[in-house]
């Protein structure tokens, strides 16, 4: 019977051979989606809120595709106290600065919490920093393990001399002002004489008050260059949450703009495959003609879709969070001042905003 069944396989599979091949199936072609309706500025649905001294917020809740979007301005003029850092899970962990942080279990509100507890000043506004990679393996988190795609500047120091990706942003205090600044793949050996906080893998939407170029859907990826955004295939195109960050031309001002869409970062993924409506979020085009409208001097993009996060100080002195899509469907939360019970969810390099005393 075993002899039987086996020749009556190989017939079959040679019959199978010998006829005619089916023809590959066709790939779809992406298609751009239509541009965000509320890429625009004024919004004329926001809520103006002054959240601290030298800190105001709008938030538009009334778009026609469920998403919602926060634009923070940070005064330097109106508050010189105000500081911008970086934090990096990876700097005191067990092993600090080995290129390797349990990075998962500390979404933005832990962050918040320990940098509250460690540091004189307190943290106002904290969100999702730069892009990062992560390794996985029998021996790792579930999770992985977070891994620097390039440098990373912290108070004047420059670390991991790995990678080459994209633009660095960061911030340089002269004369006791900020002055934020990008630069297209500066060496390592630079960085500290340029950045007090700086990150590897920005794209840069705005330089010097003009936008730069971005790759069209159906170009094929090609190596960053100073006159390009910096292309991420798929993900650039995708309706998505996003997070951007901006400066006016004299660094009086810095904008973070956070952008929450509905759904999740893989519906909008295969959204994109499909050629379907996207149900809400921004594209890197819908990011930058915002700026433009905006008026910005200076404008890049950082990490987003489901790492999307962001902790708010409120009049109370609790915090109102947005936490990961990755790990919450809730549009924003509120905790207490000690951030219990913080969602987990977290990205290898946090930006914030604190106050210094």
């Amino acid at each position: 019977m075993k002899a039987w069944c086996l020749t009556v396989v190989a017939l079959t599979a040679a019959l199978t051979s010998c006829g005619p091949k089916s023809a590959p199936k066709p790939v779809a072609k992406l298609i751009e989606p239509s541009p965000s309706p509320d890429a625009v500025w004024p919004w004329k649905d926001s809520q103006k809120a002054a959240l601290h001294k030298g800190i105001t917020r709008w938030r538009n809740e009334k778009t026609a595709d469920g998403t919602v979007l926060d634009l923070y301005q940070f005064d330097f003029k109106t508050n010189p106290k105000l500081r911008f850092e970086i934090y990096d899970q990876d700097e005191d962990d067990a092993k600090p600065f080995d290129n390797e942080a349990d990075y998962f279990p500390n979404g933005v509100g832990q962050v918040v919490r320990h940098l509250n507890e460690r540091q004189s000043g307190k943290v106002l506004v904290a969100w999702n920093g730069l892009f990062f990679a992560y390794d996985r393996g029998p021996k790792t988190p579930s999770r992985g393990f977070a891994k620097h795609i390039g440098p990373v500047v912290l108070r004047s120091k420059a670390y991991h001399n790995v990678g080459k990706y994209r633009w660095t942003f960061g911030v340089k205090s002269v004369d006791g002002k900020p002055s934020f600044r990008v630069r297209h793949e500066p060496p390592f050996k630079s960085l500290p004489g340029l950045f007090d906080f700086a990150s590897t893998g920005a794209q840069c939407l705005i330089l010097n008050g003009a936008p730069l170029r971005l790759t069209a859907i159906d170009e094929k990826p090609r190596p960053s260059t100073p006159a390009e955004v910096g292309s991420i295939a798929l993900v650039d195109h995708m309706r998505t949450s996003r997070t951007s960050m901006a400066w006016s031309k004299d660094d009086r001002y810095f904008y973070l703009l956070v952008v929450d869409e509905p759904d999740s970062e893989t519906a909008s993924k295969l959204a994109l495959k499909r050629g379907e409506s996207p149900t809400g979020g921004w594209t890197l085009a819908d990011l930058q003609r915002f700026w433009i409208a905006f008026g910005a001097w200076g404008a890049v993009n950082s990490d987003g879709g489901s790492v999307t996060q962001l902790a708010s100080i409120d009049p109370e002195g609790g915090y109102e969070v947005l936490p990961p899509r990755i790990v919450s469907s809730e549009r924003r939360i509120h905790l207490d001042k000690d951030l219990k019970d913080a969602p987990e969810g977290g990205t290898l390099l946090t930006f914030y905003i604190t106050e210094s005393r």
